[in-house]
């Protein structure tokens, strides 16, 4: 994987990382993150859900230059786990329902955990290609 690559996964993970802490933020009512004031305690809301959703989508357009096959699908379907687990934890949180552990891991894994494994299986995808190209030749 040449080195261009290379950073567009890894910025594509910082992106990530990026828009699921500010939903996060909001969803949870957080005025902090790590001790500093969460971003849309600083910029409001609204421009907090712009700006986050502009990043998706700049995170989008990373993988889609990319060209690779799966890596759209493999980019849709981790942004869904995080969101689904996202979507668990507040269902808990607003039900006053507690999960058992299994679930509670279960989630945790698919909401907080889901973004390294992103960049490993979009990482993976171009070392098979590459694998395969050599082998080839």
């Amino acid at each position: 994987m040449n080195k261009e690559k290379y950073f567009v996964v890894n910025f594509q993970l910082e992106l990530c990382i990026i828009l699921h802490c500010r939903f996060d933020d909001i969803q949870d009512n957080s005025i902090l993150r790590r001790g500093f004031p969460a971003v849309h305690a600083i910029y409001g809301v609204a421009s907090t859900i712009n700006d986050a959703n502009c990043v998706h989508f700049i995170g989008l357009n990373r993988v889609q230059s990319l060209k690779h096959p799966k890596a759209i699908g493999l980019f849709t379907q981790h942004l869904l786990d995080i969101y689904h687990g996202q979507a668990m934890e507040i269902y808990w949180r607003d039900n006053h329902t507690c999960p058992t552990v299994k679930e509670y891991k279960e989630i945790a894994k698919r909401s907080k955990d889901m973004v390294r494994p992103m960049s490993i299986s979009l990482l993976i995808v171009y070392l098979v290609a590459i694998l395969l190209m050599v082998a080839l030749f």
